[in-house]
C-alpha cells in the first residue's frame, strides 16, 4: 500500500482555537480522507507549538506558569479536531521529551555542518508571530500580520547560514514548479529567493521558556527553528527509525500563507543541513476573513466553531467552509451564506433527494431495493452524469480544489433530481403495468445516492455514512473510490431502512 504523509501547521495554544484554525484542519482532513479512499496508507499530523515566548507571556498575564497554562490550553485544540471529525493520526506537543531530543539533534547536525554560528542580532521582533522584521518590512511601523508594534531586540544569538542554500533553493524551485501551491505563492517565494536571502537567528538569549541549545544553556532554540522540526519528530526522527524511514519525506505540508516563508525557504534549507530531503509539496491555504479582516485572536474577531456546530452541525460547517471558500484562496465567512447553503444545498438538493428515494422504495417496493430492468435514454444520461462527476471530483480533490470537487458532486445531485422530475416514478406507480420501470428508476436513483455518499465523504464523512446507512449499503470507509465509481453496484433485494431527514429545515438565527 502506498504511503502519504501530510502535516498541518502546529498552532499556538495562547487562546482558544477558532474558525481559522478549523479551516486548515478540515481542508487537510478532506485530503486525507480522499487519499484513504484512493488506497493510500495515510499519516496525518496536527499539534501545538508550545515553546513560544508569546505563550509564556500569556500564561504570566493569567497568573499561571507556562506549563500549567499549556496543559490547560493544548487539549482544547485536540478536542476541537475530534469534534470536527478531523481524522488525524497524531497530535504532537512541542514540549514532549521526544521533540526536545529531535530539536537538539537537528541543531547539533546543522552546527556540525558549519551552518550555525554565533553573532549579534539587532532588529525588530513581533512577539505575536515570533518573527524578525527588517525596517522596510513593517507597515507604518507595525507588524504586517498582527498590526502591532514590534519590539527592538539587541542580543547575542546563534544564526543559521541560510545564504549558503540560496542557489540550491532557487534550483529546487525551478526544478519543482509544483513545490508550492497555489502558483501565486510559488512565485512570491521564488521572488524572495532571487531577491537575496539573509541568515536568520535560531536562538534567544537568556529566555526562560523553550528548548535549550545543545551545550549552551544561556540560549534557547528560536521557536520557529524548533517548531518546524515537529514535522520530523512526529514520524520518528531520533525516536523511531523504522517509522521515520516509512514516512519521510513529507508528501504535503498544509500551512497558512502568513507562515509560508518559514516552510518554503527556511525549512528545506534546514533539512538539507541535517542531511534530509524536503517535503514534496507545500500547500498554502488562504485566510477566512470577517468584514475584510483576517480572523485573529489578536484582533478579537474570532468565531468559535462550537457556536456554529451547535446549531447547524459539524458536517454542514465542513461543507460550508470547503464549498463556499476556495481552500487555496482567501474567503469571507458570512452566516447568511452558511444558512443558505444549509437549507438549499444540503436540505433541498441532497436531503430531499434521499428522502424521496427511500420513501418511494418504502411505498412502492415494500422497503426492498428492486432489481433494474431494461435501460432507457434517461438512465443512460444519468450514467453519463455520474462518469463526469467521478472524473471531475477526483481531479479536483487531488489538486486541493475542494470547492470545485463539491461542485462536481452537486452537478450530479442536480442530474439525479432532474432524473426524478423527468421519469416521475410517483406517477408511473399508479399504472400496474409500469412496475418494472418504476423499479428500474428507483434502483438507479438509489445507486446514484450510493455514489454521492462517497463523492461527498471527504468533506462530510458523517453525511456519507448516514446516506449509506439509510440505503442499507456499505459505507464509504468500506469501499474504495475506484470501486464506488462503478455503475449499478448497489445490491438489489436488500432492505432500504431509511431514517430521519439528514438536514431538517432551520430558521435563521437573529
Amino acid at each position: 500500500m502506498p504511503s502519504f504523509y501530510q502535516a498541518c501547521a502546529i498552532d499556538y495554544p495562547n487562546g482558544n482555537p477558532h474558525l481559522g484554525h478549523a479551516f486548515e484542519k478540515i481542508g487537510a482532513d478532506c485530503q486525507a480522507r480522499f487519499k484513504r479512499l484512493k488506497g493510500f496508507d495515510v499519516f496525518f499530523s496536527t499539534g501545538v507549538d508550545e515553546n513560544s515566548l508569546n505563550v509564556a507571556r500569556t500564561a504570566a498575564a493569567a497568573g499561571l506558569d507556562a506549563r500549567e497554562f499549556i496543559d490547560s490550553m493544548s487539549p482544547r485544540f485536540a478536542a476541537l479536531w475530534e469534534h470536527l471529525d478531523v481524522s488525524a493520526s497524531a497530535f504532537i506537543r512541542t514540549t514532549e521529551p521526544r521533540h526536545h531530543q529531535a530539536a537538539q539533534e537537528f541543531f547539533r547536525r546543522a552546527q556540525a555542518r558549519g551552518d550555525i554560528y554565533s553573532d549579534r542580532y539587532e532588529g525588530w521582533y513581533c512577539l505575536s508571530c515570533e518573527n524578525y522584521y527588517a525596517e522596510d518590512e513593517l507597515v507604518e511601523g507595525v507588524c504586517p500580520i498582527h498590526r502591532r508594534a514590534p519590539e527592538w531586540l539587541a542580543e547575542e544569538n546563534y544564526f543559521f547560514a541560510l545564504t549558503r542554500y540560496q542557489e540550491r533553493l532557487r534550483t529546487h524551485f525551478l526544478d519543482n514548479p509544483d513545490f508550492v501551491i497555489p502558483r501565486s505563492r510559488y512565485n512570491e517565494m521564488l521572488a524572495l529567493i532571487e531577491g537575496g536571502l539573509k541568515d536568520f537567528s535560531v536562538s534567544r538569549h537568556r529566555a526562560d521558556w523553550g528548548i535549550p541549545t545543545p551545550d549552551d544553556p544561556d540560549h534557547v532554540i528560536y521557536v520557529w527553528f524548533d517548531a518546524l522540526i515537529n514535522y520530523a519528530t512526529v514520524v520518528g526522527f531520533t525516536s523511531d527509525d523504522e517509522a521515520f524511514r516509512r514516512w519521510w519525506p513529507c508528501d504535503a505540508q498544509v500551512i497558512g500563507k502568513d507562515i509560508l516563508r518559514f516552510h518554503a525557504i527556511y525549512w528545506p534549507a534546514m533539512l538539507w543541513s541535517c542531511g534530509l530531503e524536503p517535503p514534496a509539496k507545500i500547500v498554502s491555504h488562504g485566510f477566512i476573513d470577517m468584514a475584510g479582516e483576517k480572523l485573529s485572536k489578536s484582533r478579537g474577531n474570532v468565531i468559535d466553531p462550537y457556536d456554529v456546530t451547535e446549531y447547524y452541525g459539524v458536517d454542514p460547517l465542513r461543507y460550508y467552509l470547503l464549498r463556499e471558500m476556495r481552500f487555496l484562496l482567501d474567503g469571507s465567512f458570512r452566516r447568511e451564506t452558511l444558512h443558505s447553503r444549509y437549507n438549499h444545498d444540503l436540505g433541498n438538493d441532497l436531503g430531499n433527494l434521499l428522502n424521496r428515494c427511500v420513501a418511494m422504495i418504502s411505498r412502492y417496493c415494500d422497503g426492498v431495493l428492486p432489481p433494474p430492468g431494461e435501460a432507457a435514454d434517461e438512465d443512460a444520461e444519468l450514467q453519463s452524469a455520474a462518469r463526469s462527476a467521478w472524473s471531475d471530483a477526483e481531479r479536483h480533490y487531488a489538486a486541493w480544489e475542494f470547492s470545485e470537487a463539491l461542485e462536481s458532486a452537486w452537478r450530479f445531485i442536480a442530474a439525479a433530481n432532474r432524473y426524478v422530475d423527468q421519469t416521475q416514478p410517483f406517477r408511473l406507480a399508479r399504472d400496474p403495468a409500469a412496475g418494472a420501470r418504476v423499479g428500474t428508476i428507483l434502483y438507479h436513483l438509489a445507486d446514484c445516492l450510493r455514489q454521492i455518499a462517497v463523492l461527498v465523504y471527504p468533506a462530510m464523512p458523517g453525511v456519507g455514512e448516514r446516506i449509506s446507512s439509510q440505503l442499507g449499503c456499505p459505507g464509504p470507509g468500506q469501499v474504495s473510490w475506484d470501486e464506488s465509481a462503478r455503475w449499478s453496484t448497489i445490491s438489489p433485494g436488500n432492505p432500504v431502512p431509511g431514517g430521519r431527514p439528514l438536514f431538517p429545515r432551520l430558521d435563521m438565527l437573529d
